[in-house]
């Protein structure tokens, strides 16, 4: 029997997100927001999205496949791809349930339980290495408008700390922790297998952060590119974050603080509804190209395994 609590624990992403989705509604002119989306490049953002999805998906399927080689899981990139690309129908959901039905393909390929989360751990790390890489170099190259009343120095410096912290650590491989079954593709990696990683990985990730700064600028917001790889990272980060459905609500009111500025209309409100009627069409559009291809690689996968 389903209770009031496992309902709200479902249903409570969801509430999030339309909370914030009408808090931005409510302070942005409804007028403003039709005008905006109506005058968007509806089109050519959708064919845009669609290729930048296949792409994306191409080349984080080659960084997969590399990756997991390193910690000792070999298979054929076809196989890699199609099994990726099946996960971006979870993915639809949460950024974590896609990289979780990674690693249950994993442990259907013969890994063990452990060493599966291992590996998406590793990949998972990886991951947030490269976009912080990324996020800094735009960073030190002017990335934050002068606009913005926040400084994410500091930030930045605790998390490159924790960054060689965790590094250290790998190099040192302290005996207490080598016990522990789920860090074992991270010992295998080792130092070098890490940096071999990060380095297959960077042109899946500066490859996505430049195709939304594309988007951002093919929608008529003219976003610097080292402003637009500085705060575009910040983000991805957000989107990532399991607070609401695939970042829904959290990324628009992230676009909208950080790329109103750079609007080329003399009204706050006007370049809010700009970035907002950006921000959820690219979104939609997203989900759209992301269900269709992963529904194609689903198809693919199960009948490659079944011939």
């Amino acid at each position: 029997m389903t209770t009031w609590r496992g309902v709200v624990a479902k249903l409570w992403p969801w509430l999030v997100a339309l909370a914030i989705l009408a808090f931005l509604l409510v302070r942005i002119p409804r007028q403003a927001l039709l005008k905006a989306l109506e005058a968007g490049p509806w089109f050519w953002l959708a064919g845009y999205t669609s290729l930048q999805t296949l792409l994306v998906l191409m080349l984080d399927a080659y960084a997969t496949s590399l990756s997991l080689a390193i910690t000792g899981f070999k298979q054929r990139f076809s196989q890699i791809f199609l099994a990726r690309g099946s996960t971006y129908l979870l993915g639809i959901l949460n950024y974590a349930l896609g990289q979780g039905a990674m690693g249950v393909y994993l442990r259907r390929s013969g890994v063990t339980t452990s060493r599966a989360a291992g590996s998406m751990l590793f990949l998972m790390l990886l991951n947030f290495l490269v976009l912080l890489l990324i996020a800094s170099i735009g960073f030190l190259a002017g990335g934050f408008p002068k606009t913005a009343h926040f400084d994410l120095s500091p930030l930045f410096l605790a998390l490159w700390v924790g960054i060689f912290v965790y590094l250290v650590i790998i190099r040192v491989q302290p005996y207490f922790l080598l016990k522990y079954e789920l860090l074992a593709p991270l010992w295998q990696a080792g130092l070098k297998g890490h940096l071999m990683a990060a380095a297959v990985r960077l042109p899946h990730m500066l490859f996505l952060v430049l195709a939304y700064w594309g988007a951002l600028r093919l929608w008529g917001i003219p976003v610097p590119l080292a402003q637009g790889m500085a705060m575009i990272t910040v983000v991805l980060f957000i989107f990532a974050v399991p607070i609401t459905p695939l970042g829904l609500g959290t990324t628009q009111a992230a676009l909208v603080l950080l790329f109103s500025p750079f609007v080329p209309l003399p009204a706050a409100e006007l370049r809010a509804a700009t970035v907002l009627a950006f921000g959820l069409i690219y979104y939609f559009l997203g989900i759209i190209a992301q269900a269709l291809i992963g529904f194609w690689c689903f198809q693919r996968y199960r009948t490659s395994n079944n011939d």
